[in-house]
């Protein structure tokens, strides 16, 4: 059986593996950061974390004068959008502490 094939699996599988359809698709964010010190890098994080909560985003990563990592959706079998991707790289350009924001494409957060 081969992982990827979605024409040998019937549909409860493609569900199981998220394949096709129920593919979750998310993002790669990097951003270079004026940051030096640990109770500005909490603070960021810490709002970084509320907004993307509030737009219905998950991240994982972190770095402190290069803050990266993914973000998808919170909800299973949900897709983060371009929409989300603009929101937040707006988000991060307006921070006094960004000095710059790159953002990859959407891509399958299962197997990417």
């Amino acid at each position: 059986m081969k992982p990827f094939k979605l024409e040998n699996k019937k549909r409860r599988i493609q569900k199981k593996l998220f394949l096709g359809e129920f593919a979750m698709l998310g993002f790669d964010i990097s951003c270079e950061t004026t940051i030096k010190d640990f109770d500005s890098y909490d603070s960021f994080v810490d709002d970084f974390i509320d907004y993307i909560d509030s737009i219905g985003l998950c991240f994982g990563g972190g770095g402190l004068e290069v803050f990266e990592g993914f973000l998808c959706a919170q909800e299973r079998y949900q897709n983060a959008t371009e929409e989300q991707k603009a929101q937040v790289v707006a988000w991060l350009e307006a921070r006094a502490e960004v000095k710059s924001v790159t953002a990859g494409e959407l891509v399958d957060a299962n197997y990417f």
